[in-house]
């Protein structure tokens, strides 16, 4: 016969377990979403894809193949294995392809809405622009063209704020 202390104490292991088990199921694993995010567009849910996308996720800014290759190293990912999933993703519109006016095409994770950029013409900087302002001039494209679904990509250039203090200090100082 087990004491009401053992009672309790067994409660308790069995409640703690309990607890444990729920808080490990409510928590999403790391890579949960860019598994569920394959999934979900048919892809099979590759080491490479999980990271490629992860990568692209936590970047402030678009990457080429190149510099996803760069922060993959470590994982032994190479970089034709890279170049071949980014077109694929982009393909299946997974990714964005982002030209910056030079001969790289960069790749960012679509995002629900779309963003700009803006590249300082100094240092090749890259900032995003969140907002997109240009509904009502697509919708009267649509009106006056007959043209549905249409797309647009716009690129500022600028000077950012480190190359213009960086060029009036140089001013000042002659």
């Amino acid at each position: 016969m087990l004491t009401p202390h053992r009672t309790v104490y067994i409660q308790v292991w069995f409640l703690s377990d309990y607890f444990s088990a729920t808080m490990q199921a409510a928590m999403p694993k790391p890579d949960e979403k860019y598994l569920r995010l394959l999934r979900d567009n048919r892809f099979k849910a590759t080491e490479p894809r999980i990271k490629i996308l992860k990568v692209l996720d936590l970047s402030p800014r678009p990457l080429t193949a190149t510099e996803i290759h760069r922060k993959l190293q470590r994982s032994g990912i190479d970089l034709a294995t890279v170049y071949r999933s980014v077109n694929k993703l982009a393909e299946a519109g997974l990714l964005v392809r982002v030209g910056l006016g030079d001969e790289f095409t960069r790749f960012e994770l679509r995002r629900e809405g779309h963003r700009h950029h803006i590249v300082c013409s100094t240092c090749g900087t890259v900032g995003n622009i969140e907002r997109c302002n240009l509904h009502e001039l697509l919708e009267s494209i649509t009106k006056s063209t007959g043209y549905h679904n249409i797309e647009h990509e716009v690129l500022f250039r600028g000077e950012c704020n480190a190359c213009y203090l960086n060029r009036a200090a140089i001013v000042v100082s002659e």
